[in-house]
């Protein structure tokens, strides 16, 4: 899955979609897959390309280098806090994670 939800109509067709493959998901799978896709878009525009790869889960984001090295690690931004974030307001919890993600750029927390 390599797509972006904005809304939860969104999310409930993307769901919908998966129960018809060989690995139907659920509302919070599809809600975390569209949020860690949010932040590797975000990564690839900052640093202009595929150097860094974020997992996001339910402990954390773990932002790794090309060598698979965790060059950042917070537990501000879960799988745990932001779904519930994403189902009760999808469009601000999008802005949040990207003000997140361009305030560690900038201060120097994530490097390409």
């Amino acid at each position: 899955m390599h797509e972006i939800p904005e809304t939860m109509a969104q999310v409930a067709d993307l769901v919908a979609r998966s129960q018809h493959t060989a690995h139907p998901l659920t509302e919070p799978e599809v809600i975390a897959g569209g949020l860690q896709n949010w932040i590797q878009e975000l990564l690839g525009e900052a640093f202009e390309g595929g150097y860094l790869t974020a997992s996001l889960t339910a402990s954390g984001l773990t932002i790794t280098d090309i060598s698979d090295v965790p060059i950042y690690q917070s537990t501000a931004l879960s799988t745990t806090d932001l779904v519930p974030r994403f189902q009760a307001d999808p469009h601000a919890t999008l802005l949040w994670v990207q003000t997140q993600i361009r305030q560690a750029i900038t201060a120097g927390h994530i490097r390409g």
